[in-house]
């Protein structure tokens, strides 16, 4: 079994990863005791004779052939825009400046 994470190292670790844990020290504390706990028991378990295991769907290659074929013109991709700029869509602006 783990030593329990005191409130200060669970301080120290909010800090280095940038997380607030303002109030709720002892809840992480908690959390990250059994967290290591189990991890400890993870260590324990005889592995010898299992084979490591990096890959679980069955699944060789799921990537699709590219096929390339023709496709339109900007003047008939945008011979029905509503706004255009050039060469491109034109739309309005959804950020403030």
């Amino acid at each position: 079994m783990v030593d329990r994470i005191s409130k200060d190292e669970v301080l120290h670790i909010a800090k280095l990863i940038k997380v607030d844990v303002s109030g709720q020290e002892e809840a992480f504390s908690e959390i990250l005791t059994d967290t290591l706990d189990y991890v400890v028991t993870l260590n324990e378990l005889d592995t010898h004779n299992i084979d490591e295991t990096y890959q679980v769907t069955g699944r060789k290659n799921v990537f699709q052939k590219e096929n390339v074929s023709a496709t339109l013109s900007a003047e008939e991709a945008l011979s029905n825009a509503s706004k255009r700029v050039g060469d491109l869509f034109g739309a309005e602006a959804v950020f403030d400046r």
